[in-house]
């Protein structure tokens, strides 16, 4: 999958867990739920998508999926803010334990790769 295919099923998925969970389990076709899969496999890669769920049962599975979504996002911010207030006071190795300790807890690929990519910044040159 490219990196723009992927941006527009992150796009997509955030639309469709916008809907309410009645309307939600309405669209549980065999497309919205293939979707969705696909973009479990390609996000969370550690995580089993989901299969044989009622309509409401998958409503919540994708409600869940983006409330952790939105943790993960929200604790990757943090780690960011973090390992900068660290690698200003106190050089970049403390800034990138803390980033590679997130990126070795984070389900989520995209912020496993922002970690890591942020921690590569403060590498020194070699």
């Amino acid at each position: 999958m490219t990196e723009s295919e992927l941006v527009a099923q992150i796009e997509w998925f955030h639309q469709f867990a916008a809907l309410p969970p009645d309307q939600l389990a309405l669209q549980a076709s065999e497309a919205n739920r293939s979707a969705f899969a696909n973009l479990v496999r390609a996000c969370l890669p550690d995580h089993g998508a989901p299969e044989g769920q009622s309509p409401a049962e998958f409503a919540s599975t994708v409600h869940a999926i983006r409330e952790n979504e939105r943790q993960w996002n929200r604790a990757l911010s943090s780690a960011l803010i973090q390992a900068d207030g660290l690698h200003k006071s106190q050089g970049s190795q403390s800034a990138i334990s803390i980033l590679e300790a997130f990126a070795e807890s984070c389900p989520w690929k995209l912020f496993r790769e922002v970690a890591r990519n942020q921690a590569r910044n403060y590498s020194p040159p070699t």
